[in-house]
């Protein structure tokens, strides 16, 4: 049958109506207020829905399971799961790999973060919060000849103080850069090993945590800002023995 004048034909291509699915999950998803655990449609419900092929359906649904929002399973309906910070971590690595950035434009973005958080941190940390960022100082003072290890926990009170904001993102960033954390830490502190400024490194993690655990927002906010110059110093700069440190 001719088609009537002045009418656009539409022909959808296999990629368009995979589009045309996520889109419709994703709306799914925000509408109905699904959480971590709930099952999205079935294939078929949702081939019938829109018209379209199952394997369409399965595309778009093998699309969300990248980017880490639903969990697929053969003979199963997809779950929503919770969100890591998986997807940043692989962004931000691709472009570390390909040159797209560097040492120190991640030292540059990880700087402005995580003074901000920290000083979230010193306003709404918990009894809890507190124990546990004192229990991780007190353990790294003897562990700085073990730079593993020494890293190891430096990243877990980065971590704490993330989750101390009360800011669900905050942890997720973290997270994301743990990686390209520990491998900074570690050259920091390989760096600064034979220097007498190794101990600053340890002195400044005190004062963080001292400053968080008084509700000091502001002294908090400065110790992280003199440790991110120290780090970026320690991994960029030339290594200066300047003597004992104060």
């Amino acid at each position: 049958m001719p088609a009537i004048a002045n009418e656009p034909v539409i022909i959808a291509s296999k990629s368009g109506l995979v589009d045309l699915v996520i889109e419709y999950l994703r709306d799914h998803v925000a509408t109905q207020r699904l959480r971590p655990g709930s099952k999205l449609p079935s294939e078929t419900a949702i081939s019938t829905t829109l018209g379209v092929s199952r394997p369409v359906v399965r595309e778009a649904m093998r699309a969300l399971a990248a980017t880490g929002l639903v969990e697929m399973a053969v003979g199963k309906r997809a779950t929503i799961v919770s969100v890591d910070g998986e997807m940043i971590s692989r962004v931000i690595e691709n472009a570390v790999l390909i040159g797209q950035a560097g040492a120190p434009d991640i030292l540059e973005m990880r700087r402005g973060i995580e003074i901000t958080m920290v000083a979230l941190a010193a306003s709404r940390r918990t009894d809890a919060d507190a124990a546990a960022l004192q229990a991780i100082i007190d353990e790294m003072a003897g562990l700085l000849g073990d730079a593993d290890r020494y890293a190891e926990l430096d990243m877990r009170l980065h971590m704490t103080l993330a989750k101390a904001t009360g800011n669900p993102l905050y942890p997720l960033l973290i997270e994301a850069f743990r990686q390209l954390i520990q491998a900074s830490m570690l050259e920091g502190l390989e760096r600064w090993a034979a220097t007498p400024k190794l101990q600053r490194v340890q002195d400044l993690h005190v004062e963080i945590t001292k400053a968080v655990i008084d509700k000091d927002p502001s002294r908090a906010a400065q110790a992280m800002e003199q440790h991110f110059d120290d780090a970026i110093n320690a991994i960029l700069g030339p290594i200066v023995d300047d003597g004992p440190a104060d």
